[in-house]
C-alpha cells in the first residue's frame, strides 16, 4: 500500500514533503518560511518598492478663493490644498478628499502657508508639471504576501511645493511569491 503524502513548495529551492497526517507538520514548515521570510525581508530591503510608473505631464490649474483654499478635509489640522481636476485623468487611485470638489495636492498646515502664498499673484490659470509615481510595495505578515500600491503626486505652484499620497492595498498572495 502506497503512503499519501502532502507536500507544500516554498519557492523554486524550498520544499519539503510529510507523510499525511503527522502531528508536528508546523514544525517541517517552520525553519523553510523563516528563511524565505528573511529572505524577501532582505530583497525588499535592498530593492525598496518597485516603480510602476513615474510620469510628468503639464496640465493646466485655475487659482482662484475656491481652488485654493484652507481645508481639514481628510486631515487633522487645516491645510493649504489647490484643487486639480485633471489629476483624476493623471492618477489611478483617488485623490479627492472628502467633501472637495476635485483631486487635490496640499502644501502643509495653513497655519505655515495661505492661500495668499499662491494667490499673491493674482488669479487665473497656470501651467504646471505635475510627476505622479505609482510604486509597488510588498510586505510578509506569516504565509501571506500583501500588495500595495503608492502613488505620489508632486507639484510646484508659484513657487509653493505640493504634495499628496495615497496607499491602496490591492493583493494578497502567497508569502513564495512576494516580490
Amino acid at each position: 500500500m502506497k503512503k499519501k503524502v502532502q507536500a507544500l513548495v516554498i519557492g523554486a529551492s524550498l520544499a519539503a514533503a510529510m507523510p499525511a497526517g503527522a502531528e508536528d507538520s508546523g514544525a517541517v514548515f517552520a525553519a523553510p518560511m523563516a528563511a524565505l521570510q528573511a529572505a524577501v525581508r532582505i530583497s525588499n530591503a535592498k530593492a525598496g518598492p518597485a516603480i510602476v510608473s513615474d510620469r510628468t505631464t503639464p496640465v493646466s490649474v485655475a487659482l482662484n478663493a475656491g481652488t485654493v483654499k484652507c481645508s481639514a478635509a481628510d486631515y487633522s489640522a487645516p491645510m493649504l490644498k489647490v484643487l486639480i481636476p485633471a489629476l483624476a485623468d493623471l492618477t489611478v487611485l483617488n485623490h479627492r478628499n472628502d467633501g472637495e470638489g476635485a483631486p487635490c495636492v496640499a502644501a502643509g498646515r495653513c497655519s505655515e502657508v495661505r492661500p495668499e502664498d499662491v494667490l499673491r499673484g493674482g488669479e487665473g490659470a497656470d501651467r504646471i508639471n505635475v510627476r505622479v509615481v505609482l510604486r509597488k510595495e510588498t510586505s510578509i505578515q506569516g504565509l501571506v504576501c500583501r500588495v500595495s500600491l503608492i502613488e505620489t503626486i508632486e507639484t510646484t505652484i508659484r513657487g509653493v511645493a505640493f504634495r499628496h499620497e495615497r496607499v491602496q492595498e490591492v493583493a494578497e498572495r502567497l508569502a513564495s511569491d512576494c516580490r
